[in-house]
């Protein structure tokens, strides 16, 4: 009966403590990825409802430039735009994530991909709008390689666009070798980033946060960042270089101090793992108290 028990104590817990740690609802997002965990509801919609977030990304949008349109590649049936518009329903924000391969050949190409993604997947107008007329509300760049060169343009043609949040999922050395020139063009509004695959910024165990406060310091003072995001895995396996975080930690020892800096946002989570159950509802209790 103890055993069987446990859960809820431990979700009960999270959810006073937590409640007690965060502040006002706008510093204290969480934001999660959806389109490719083999594990995850196959309906956005289901997702939403089950996974409270502030922020959900679709992934992923890859490769393009040189001419070519990003394509969309997810493992789910495509979400209808009565999947989006019931996220959005529940207060949470539903971003299109850009991964892949980049190839942009000039600040030309770089407008003409802005447009497209406007056009296809937010306010703008095509024939040709996989969600139909569901309006995402902002666009991740999740760029670790190819020709990085012209980001930067492409991330001002999007906020050139009304309306449009735009976040990067950057790594935590700095500068990131992808996304720097991007994220000082200071038109990003949320930077995410991935403290985890990269000993020398991430958490150590069993509880040595010395490297990881260091980083998260760093990039709080980093010009062009508005709000930051601590990215961590949701499971060991998911970082074989290291950067789990236990949710007692993360809960008692590494939010408290990330609280303190003017520009904390909230936590990214990657990827779905429903068997994680103390950290899924470590998750729900955060999002809960937020």
């Amino acid at each position: 009966m103890a055993a069987s028990l446990q859960p809820l104590f431990s979700a009960i817990t999270f959810l006073l403590l937590i409640a007690s740690l965060i502040g006002p609802s706008e510093a204290a997002g969480i934001v999660r990825y959806w389109g490719r965990g083999h594990d995850e509801p196959s309906s956005l919609a289901e997702f939403c409802r089950q996974e409270f977030a502030t922020d959900v990304n679709i992934a992923f949008l890859e490769d393009f430039g040189g001419g070519r349109m990003p394509e969309l590649n997810i493992s789910h049936p495509l979400p209808s735009a009565s999947d989006i518009e019931s996220c959005q329903k529940h207060q949470t924000k539903v971003f299109i994530s850009i991964a892949g391969q980049p190839s942009l050949s000039s600040v030309e190409d770089a407008e003409e991909v802005a447009a497209y993604v406007w056009n296809t997947y937010l306010g703008g107008k095509s024939s040709d709008r996989p969600f139909g007329k569901a309006v995402l509300d902002g666009v991740e760049l999740h760029i670790h390689s190819g020709n990085t060169t012209y980001l930067d343009d492409l991330a001002r043609a999007l906020k050139g666009y009304s309306n449009v949040i735009l976040a990067v999922a950057a790594e935590c050395p700095i500068p990131d070798p992808a996304l720097d020139t991007t994220i000082r063009t200071g038109v990003v509004d949320q930077v995410r980033v991935e403290f985890f695959d990269n000993p020398s910024c991430q958490f150590t165990p069993p509880k040595d946060t010395s490297l990881l406060f260091r980083s998260w310091d760093n990039w709080s003072d980093y010009p062009g960042v508005h709000k930051l995001y601590l990215g961590i895995p949701i499971s060991p396996t998911i970082a074989p270089e290291g950067g789990y975080i236990p949710p007692n930690e993360l809960v008692y020892h590494v939010l408290p101090y990330l609280k303190k800096s003017p520009v904390y946002g909230g936590i990214m989570v990657f990827p779905y793992l429903h068997h994680e159950v103390n950290f899924q509802s470590m998750l729900r209790s955060y999002a809960r108290a937020a």
